[in-house]
């Protein structure tokens, strides 16, 4: 009768035991797919464009140096719209249909981000998306990887004003492109600032198109509205179009560009020199930040080159580390068949003051607001991007 007992409680213990491992096999895969679609070689690409090698190089990273999620490898499928987002439409079908389904699709591309997001909720796929609000709201299964374009237009006229020395308010003047990237800076929210800011926008909102190179006529309208700054939603070519045609006219009105990352630097320092750039990155000019540091370590390790060194960069790294953070977590908590959109957003709204890879950016997620909020000014200085403030905590603009 002793033995019978004591073979009783050994086979209850080996159960206990074994079950959490079993459960976790249980619907193991061979392999994990995550994706992303963007313009890696259209008119964004300069800064656009190293998205994929980040990506790609994020991915080596953690399947070789971490061992995947719990094991099996994640691999990314990058698709390069060339700045067509009809195109992207049709890539994302194609992502949907594979097997396995990706369980992340994120895209840099407006317009592209305001389709799919009724999409991923349908489809039930997580994306990380460009922070547009028409991209994330009304909510469902999109995130962004930085703030909302209009919040970091409201960081830099906090600053103009901070820092004006003038008499009056300031008057910043909009020259944007007429895209959905360059007009998410023209919401309620965003226009409503200038007032609450203390700043005064001069004259009319001015725009351009993705491809002018010629914005004269824009640019003296705003010189007739006596603007102390222009402000522009513009990447690559929108803001070397404008500071051209302000040396061509003679003009010496300072820029203030959130697209005017290193990538667009790269065109020509001469002409950035001087301009500002609020942004929710560290600088590759920082070089003593850890992220930066480890950053320059993997581009050197991967063999990329001087044109793949931009924001988006970064971007690659940031999404994939949260996507695997949260892969990762929902495993240990529901086992392989957990991996599901529901459990995967409940695991990134998690996420709070979180900055990877020792600073590169500050993420915080919750439900109610998907999208970070750290924005700092930068200024080109000696053709480097270098911090002039503070990291700042940017004005919620998300609907209530």
């Amino acid at each position: 009768m002793k033995n019978r007992f004591w073979c009783l409680i050994i086979c209850v213990l080996s159960l206990v035991l074994i079950l959490p491992t079993t459960t976790m096999a249980a619907g193991k895969p061979d392999k994990i797919h995550v994706a992303a679609i963007g313009d890696f070689s259209g008119p964004y690409a300069p800064v656009v464009g190293s998205h994929s090698p980040g990506a790609k190089d994020a991915w080596k990273y953690f399947n070789e140096e971490k061992g995947g999620v719990k094991g099996v490898e994640v691999v990314p499928l990058l698709r390069d719209t060339g700045g067509k987002v009809a195109l992207g439409l049709t890539m994302y079908n194609e992502l949907i249909n594979m097997k396995p389904k990706p369980l992340f699709i994120d895209t840099s591309l407006t317009p592209l981000g305001e389709a799919l997001r009724p999409r991923l909720v349908e489809d039930g796929i997580v994306g990380i998306h460009a922070g547009a609000l028409v991209s994330v709201y009304p909510l469902g299964n999109s995130y962004a990887y930085y703030p909302m374009y209009d919040e970091w237009m409201a960081v830099a006229l906090d600053w103009v004003k901070k820092t004006w020395k003038g008499k009056g308010n300031p008057r910043v003047g909009i020259l944007t492109w007429d895209t959905g990237y360059g007009r998410a800076i023209l919401t309620d929210h965003g226009l409503a600032y200038f007032k609450k800011a203390g700043v005064d926008m001069a004259g009319k909102v001015q725009v351009f198109g993705i491809r002018d190179v010629d914005v004269t006529t824009q640019l003296m309208q705003l010189r007739a509205a006596k603007a102390d700054y222009i402000y522009t939603n513009t990447t690559a070519g929108g803001p070397l179009a404008i500071r051209k045609g302000c040396m061509e006219m003679g003009w010496d009105v300072p820029l203030i560009a959130g697209g005017l990352d290193y990538g667009t630097l790269k065109l020509n320092p001469p002409a950035f020199e001087g301009q500002l750039i609020p942004r929710p990155w560290v600088s590759w000019h920082e070089g003593d930040n850890p992220s930066v540091k480890f950053m320059l370590e993997q581009m050197k390790k991967n063999n990329r080159t001087e044109r793949e060194k931009s924001a988006f960069y970064f971007v690659g790294w940031m999404c994939a580390a949260a996507q695997y953070r949260a892969m990762n977590q929902v495993v240990e908590k529901y086992g392989w068949e957990g991996l599901n959109a529901k459990n995967l957003k409940a695991e990134l709204n998690t996420i709070e003051n979180w900055q990877p890879f020792g600073g590169m950016t500050t993420v915080t997620y919750t439900a109610k607001r998907p999208v970070p909020r750290g924005v700092r000014m930068f200024q080109v200085k000696g053709g480097k991007i270098l911090p002039i403030d503070e990291w700042q905590v940017a004005p919620n603009f998300l609907p209530e």
